[in-house]
């Protein structure tokens, strides 16, 4: 999502900036949903998601701080506050603004 988000594709970045805009609220709730659930340690990158790749549970941190997810949520919860805000003014401008 965070990649989306930064680096759009061209012909639909629009249409992802609309798409985060409109579902911002219930995005930021599911993100702050999976960061409590975060056990902070690292996943297997080929796709097969929660699974551990040689990092015991032991001693991880909660909320992604060893995984980086906690910044990626923070990155992410910002470049949608921005377009709430951005999209919220243009809104207040009218459509010929």
């Amino acid at each position: 999502m965070l990649g989306a988000l930064q680096d759009p594709p061209p012909p639909l970045a629009d249409i992802i900036r609309t798409h985060f805009r409109l579902k911002a609220k219930s995005l930021a709730a599911q993100l702050e949903r999976w960061l409590q659930e975060d056990d902070g340690g690292t996943t297997d990158r080929n796709g097969a998601g929660n699974v551990m790749t040689g990092v015991s549970n032991f001693g991880s941190s909660p909320g992604g701080v060893r995984n980086g997810m906690k910044r990626n949520v923070d990155d992410l919860l910002a470049l949608i506050a921005k377009l709430t805000l951005n999209g919220e003014a243009a809104a207040a401008k009218g459509p010929n603004a």
